[in-house]
């Protein structure tokens, strides 16, 4: 049975190919492009990971990152594993370890 993951970016149009990322992990991708509806399915789904786009253009993603982890406490839900993909932004360390940020996936073009 694959396990859902919830993917917030403002296009799927990034360099980094999620859907295989998933289904290489048995992970059905759930797109969001806004933090507002990221949280709304957070809030009712269960996901087995979160992946935040680091260059989402017109939204903080450590805020949502930040909404999503209150959402956990305020539910009384387990910590939800967060990896967070980057081309430009890459989160320093202190903000790793505030948002219990699990992973990181660096994008980049190989020619």
């Amino acid at each position: 049975m694959a396990h859902k993951a919830l993917v917030i970016q403002d296009s799927q149009n990034q360099s980094f190919d999620c859907n295989a990322f998933m289904s290489e992990r048995n992970l059905v991708p759930e797109y969001c492009s806004t933090g507002v509806r990221a949280l709304s399915s957070f809030k009712t789904k269960r996901y087995r990971c979160v992946v935040v786009s680091m260059d989402i253009q017109n939204e903080d993603p450590l805020a949502i990152i930040r909404e999503l982890r209150s959402a956990e406490i305020a539910l009384g839900l387990s910590t939800t594993q967060i990896l967070v993909v980057y081309k430009k932004r890459q989160p320093t360390q202190p903000e790793i370890t505030k948002f219990n940020i699990g992973g990181q996936i660096r994008l980049h073009r190989m020619l």
